[in-house]
């Protein structure tokens, strides 16, 4: 009866041992970035409409120089997932494309010129 039990003890502490390692493969935790774009003060380009995974943002305003992540003006996409993602942006006259990578918890800034 003894070796039975220990058996069964045995089965459970394996089933257990299998189930942690399964939800530890599969909790994945996705990692997230921000991305800015920008134009330079004097470029001659109007309002810009930037899209990345198909979401728009829009440039309205002209920096003298880099601006920091979240500056009102640029064309802001926040919480993209780690790796590269392509954007297309245009401002009617003029079309750019090109990718941007992401990496986790960074702002990564592109100069539309």
């Amino acid at each position: 009866m003894k070796l039975q039990k220990h058996k069964n003890d045995m089965k459970k502490v394996g089933l257990i041992i299998v189930l942690s390692m399964l939800s530890l493969v599969s909790c994945k935790k996705v990692k997230y970035g921000n991305a800015i774009f920008w134009q330079q003060t004097g470029s001659g380009y109007g309002i810009t409409v930037v899209f990345i995974d198909g979401i728009s943002s829009n440039v309205t305003s002209n920096f003298g120089s880099s601006p920091s992540c979240g500056q009102s003006g640029c064309a802001t996409f926040n919480g993209l997932e780690v790796g590269v993602h392509d954007f297309t942006a245009s401002d009617g006259t003029t079309n750019w494309s090109g990718s941007v990578s992401i990496s986790k918890n960074n702002c990564t800034t592109t100069q539309l010129q």
